[in-house]
């Protein structure tokens, strides 16, 4: 009895422990977020005030994207070795120093270059935030804990431009310099209560497949790419749909504050449902929710049902997320989660960046088509996936104790693997 006591008190230590790594990353999402965002209604605004033309105003934004593509992978892959919480760490710090630069200095080429830095820490922060949730949190949670980060971030994504509002146009050289103090600040959780989380050189190499070769991993990667197509396609178009039927601007600008705020809500709930069912069934859900949302409203033409529904996708959207970064989480070891999360994320950044160049231009056609590509997209990549991921495990059981669990990573067992942290050596 005394033995199953220490034991208890061991588990309910690293319980506890996983639980304040869950709420650092997603304190330090929020306040992350929150900042980035604040600026992102008036940018474009703001670049045109300053010179820039509205060819370089798109070149700006996408610079962003453009970044976070080409430093996703390396620097995720670096985390594998060095620890989550210095690329993290340092990827905030990048964040900041690009918005201090952008307050200071304004003109059209610089404006390109000092949002290609904030692309880059904000990218490489996205991927190491995953990896940590992924590394550290038991399975038994993983969903939920995905949930919270997720929805977290847009939390963050919906107060964020509230407050550049506010202060408009003449007040965005302050809102640089907060959203860097918010870039510094987020930094500060993940110092005090995240793990350094590095790995031995051989054990990296010992657990490490190329990644094409795990259907898992694959099916991941391309449900990160239909999201992005989705995202980059309404980042452009559904403003315009919006404006196309007769909404005022503060009905566009509320309507994605009502997406915003029942995917927050649906966050937990749903890594509950991930945390309980099969992970592929629920991606499956999700994408042909967002399929058939996207499909629909260009044949819409009243502006209350429009922003209605746009509320209701959240919820679907809230489960696909977190469904497919757990199913990444236990496709690989802890010790490739980077490398992994790094390779997905570039392709959804990748895909994100040529839907919203491209969108505008199709859109400019005719209003229906960007929404039904996409639309069409989403089935193709539903397809692919269910055909990657035959027999690819959605749902792994486990014992009741975190020891000796069997962790399924691309179809090979890695017993007695642990994904909580170890806080005191075992006699």
């Amino acid at each position: 009895m005394r033995v199953l006591k220490r034991r208890d008190a061991k588990d309910y230590e690293a319980d506890r422990n996983v639980r304040r790594i869950v709420l650092a990353v997603s304190v330090s999402a929020f306040v992350e977020w929150g900042g980035a965002c604040a600026v992102l209604p008036l940018m474009p605004l703001y670049l045109r005030h300053h010179g820039s033309s509205v060819t370089l105003v798109g070149f700006t934004m996408a610079a962003f994207f453009a970044a976070a593509v080409l430093v996703q992978y390396p620097l995720g892959r670096l985390s594998d070795r060095i620890g989550r919480k210095k690329v993290q760490i340092g990827g905030l710090v990048v964040y900041a120093v690009g918005s201090v630069l952008f307050g200071l200095v304004v003109s059209p080429v610089a404006a390109l270059l000092f949002r290609a830095l904030q692309g880059a820490g904000g990218g490489v922060v996205d991927v190491a935030n995953a990896a940590t949730i992924g590394e550290t949190v038991p399975e038994r949670w993983r969903g939920r804990a995905f949930g919270a980060l997720f929805g977290s971030r847009t939390v963050g994504m919906a107060i964020g431009p509230f407050f550049g509002g506010l202060f408009g146009l003449a007040g965005m050289r302050w809102m640089f310099f907060a959203a860097a103090a918010c870039g510094l600040l987020a930094a500060v959780p993940i110092r005090l209560f995240v793990p350094t989380g590095a790995r031995e050189a051989g054990e990296v190499q010992r657990h490490r497949q190329p990644l094409w070769r795990n259907r898992s991993v694959l099916g991941v990667v391309v449900g990160f790419l239909a999201g992005g197509l989705l995202v980059g396609m309404y980042e452009t178009c559904w403003s315009l749909l919006l404006q196309r039927r007769g909404a005022a601007t503060w009905q566009i600008g509320l309507s994605w504050t009502l997406f915003a705020f029942p995917f927050a809500v649906m966050s937990v709930p749903a890594g509950w449902l991930v945390d309980r069912f099969d992970r592929r069934y629920l991606t499956y859900v999700a994408m042909t929710g967002s399929a058939v949302f996207a499909a629909l409203y260009p044949s819409l033409h009243s502006v209350a049902l429009l922003v209605g529904l746009g509320a209701a996708e959240a919820v679907t959207v809230a489960i696909g997320q977190p469904a497919q970064s757990s199913q990444l989480s236990h496709a690989v070891p802890p010790s490739d989660l980077g490398r992994a999360q790094g390779a997905a994320s570039s392709a959804q950044t990748a895909a994100t960046a040529v839907a919203a160049t491209l969108s505008g231009a199709l859109f400019g056609v005719s209003p229906e088509i960007p929404f039904l590509l996409v639309s069409g997209s989403m089935v193709v990549a539903i397809g692919v996936m269910a055909v990657l991921w035959r027999n690819v495990p959605g749902r792994t059981r486990m014992p009741s104790g975190d020891e000796g669990m069997d962790i399924r990573a691309g179809g090979v067992a890695l017993e007695g693997a642990s994904a909580v942290p170890r806080l005191e050596r075992v006699s």
